[in-house]
């Protein structure tokens, strides 16, 4: 049946499939062709409906675009359905021969299990049709400032796959859903997403003396859909758009942001990013996303004006070319994102020599123009608890001979190489992990977790699990009830962080008093007071914030804040800076303290600003000096 009076020459942009208000538009981009072949399929049967070849006359450029009319359409009894129903319809180009899906396809189906896709038969790559508009309703992007916002990356599949989530649809959009109690309770207002756009998780290799295919659990691959979110993720593929902005949408009603991973490897076409990063905001309200790749077009995406008000996090930016002629964003939508941080702070952490000057430098940074995204642990290197339980990487299980995953962890096991029962050794790893939530999440900037951590995940030593599709990847939920101790302190600090604005300022701390207050907003201090110790040996800092410089309400100042930081495998005692009359030293907390760290502060704000469950400071020398003991941090509160 001829059916070329159904057609008639569409718009050339955007490319893709558009739904406009009498038919469907569609745009493709072929160069070097003078024709292509249109074809759609029934999805359920594989069989083809209707082809329309598209010659010279349909070509704009590189662009070949058509609109099928709805009126004439509907008397065609093979398409129907094509408007009412057309998530029973899928589509694909031919071109000499050989079938070609839409790199700008908004749903993608041949992948719908995952692990078992297919190039053979009905299962090829197929581009799927939208229904009609998404009721978003009132929703949108949230906009929070960098100076509030706490990160929580997480794997989609990995963070409910295991059976210990217990979510109705393991491993999906929904399942994330499930889990928004769970992020209420944590304290967190943000996730930020490893890759949920259509990814080919089947990769090949050629390993040492061996070749095979594998899982690309991690997402960061050569073979991507862009435009698409990931059909095995949803517990409907045929309805993935639909339940991945549903998880959006309850995510922003609870104030939790979304922030997407976009990988993009070398030789990505740039117009197809910028398009690709448009249609997230504007089709799924996405607040913003981190850029990975080589040669990933920052400077030409940080101007993009449709992105000016989306989080973009990129490991630089050439800042001279976006802030160029003193202009200063009313909105900081840029933010670093590298392993800077973590390399110093783990250096610190683990007690390095010549570490202080740059765990002073990190934690201070906050610059006025853009954000900093902080983090010591992330995908590719070990989990927290794996940082102070392993010295060296075990990468086994990933076939490769553990020649694989990065070499050097700056990582401790604390005096034994994985799994024990040793009581001193398993305490002496539990007081690290304390210590390195208590710098991340005091440290000005934005702080990021890794989904996990908040309770001592394990991936068994295994710092590279980019193949791992199993429990050594999964989160294991049982493990929030085994250390429960870690998940209360995460809670704590997080609480801490949120109510004193002075630990998470809008601008850069100057180490100035330009309010004469008598105090510098920030100061460094050594075992004496006023003189810090930045020598090659020295393992102690002494940070001192005052609440003078940030507010709590119009009318009332933050409190001054010591967090006294030792990492010496020796006690110190720390000669304290004065206090104004009437105010004295209390103990925050201690993470020296294994028992009763948190258990009399609730992460309620008006218990953690309540004097009685602070403990005044008693020393011989009472109000003047605070004993840190080995490997601790002792954070003060003064009022």
């Amino acid at each position: 049946m001829n059916l070329k009076s159904t057609l008639s020459k569409g718009l050339p942009v955007p490319l893709g499939v558009t739904r406009l208000i009498n038919g469907i538009n569609f745009a493709v981009s072929i160069p070097n062709e003078e024709e292509c072949i249109l074809k759609l399929f029934h999805k359920e049967t594989g069989e083809m409906a209707v082809s329309f070849l598209l010659t010279s006359e349909y070509k704009t450029g590189n662009v070949f675009s058509c609109i099928l009319s709805e009126s004439m359409v509907k008397k065609n009894q093979k398409l129907i359905y094509l408007f009412e129903k057309p998530y029973e319809y899928t589509y694909g180009y031919e071109v000499n021969g050989r079938e070609l899906a839409d790199p700008y396809a908004k749903l993608i189906y041949g992948r719908e299990i995952y692990g078992e896709g297919t190039l053979s038969g009905k299962h090829k790559l197929r581009g799927g049709l939208l229904p009609k508009e998404y009721l978003w309703k009132e929703d949108k992007p949230l906009y929070i400032p960098y100076s509030q916002l706490i990160i929580y990356k997480l794997h989609l599949r990995g963070f409910t796959k295991h059976p210990s989530s217990k979510v109705q649809n393991p491993g999906t959009f929904q399942g994330v859903t499930e889990k928004i109690p769970y992020f209420k309770q944590l304290g967190i207002n943000s996730i930020q997403f490893m890759p949920i756009y259509e990814f080919n998780e089947n990769i090949r290799f050629k390993g040492i003396g061996e070749q095979g295919t594998k899982v690309n659990y991690w997402g960061y691959s050569e073979d991507n859909f862009y435009f698409a979110p990931k059909a095995s993720y949803a517990a409907n593929p045929v309805q993935a758009d639909t339940e991945c902005k549903t998880m959006i949408k309850k995510l922003h009603e609870e104030k939790i942001e979304v922030i997407m991973e976009m990988y993009f490897p070398y030789g990505t076409n740039h117009i197809l990013i910028l398009d690709c990063l448009k249609y997230w905001v504007m089709e799924y309200h996405i607040d913003g996303f981190c850029l990975m790749g080589e040669r990933v077009p920052g400077t030409t995406i940080a101007m993009e004006p449709i992105l000016g008000r989306t989080k973009l996090f990129a490991a630089g930016w050439d800042k001279e070319q976006v802030y160029s002629r003193g202009f200063v964003p009313s909105f900081k939508n840029l933010a670093e994102y590298n392993d800077g941080y973590s390399v110093d702070i783990k250096g610190f952490l683990r007690g390095d020599e010549s570490k202080i000057s740059s765990f002073a430098s990190r934690f201070k940074y906050n610059p006025d123009k853009w954000g900093a995204i902080n983090y010591i642990t992330n995908h590719d290197g070990f989990t927290l608890m794996d940082l102070y339980s392993y010295d060296v990487k075990h990468n086994e299980a990933n076939g490769e001979h553990n020649r694989d995953g990065l070499e050097y962890n700056y990582s401790w096991n604390c005096g034994r190489e994985g799994k024990t029962k040793d009581k001193k050794v398993l305490s002496l790893r539990r007081k690290q992990i304390r210590n390195a939530f208590t710098v991340l999440l005091l440290s000005q900037g934005t702080p990021l977790i890794l989904a996990g951590d908040e309770f001592g995940n394990s991936q068994w030593g295994n710092n590279n699990p980019y193949c791992q599709d199993n429990e050594i990847s999964w989160l294991n939920w049982d493990d929030i009830d085994t250390n429960k101790d870690i998940f209360e302190f995460v809670k704590f600090l997080i609480s801490i962080r949120q109510c004193h604005p002075i630990l998470h300022m809008d601008y850069p701390l100057k180490s100035m008093d330009y309010i004469s207050s008598g105090y510098p907003d920030l100061s460094y201090h050594g075992i004496k007071a006023w003189y810090p110790d930045y020598s090659f040996y020295s393992r102690m800092l002494g940070i001192m914030l005052a609440g003078q410089y940030a507010k709590v309400s119009p009318a009332e100042n933050d409190v001054n804040l010591y967090i006294a930081c030792n990492m010496h495998w020796e006690e110190h005692v720390f000669d304290l800076p004065g206090l104004p009359k009437n105010m004295k030293w209390y103990v925050l907390f201690d993470t020296a303290e294994e028992k009763g760290t948190v258990s009399s502060l609730s992460a309620d704000k008006k218990t953690v600003d309540k004097e009685p469950e602070e403990k005044e400071l008693v020393l011989s020398n009472s109000q003047k000096e605070c004993k840190v003991k080995e490997r601790s941090i002792v954070v003060l509160i003064g009022k």
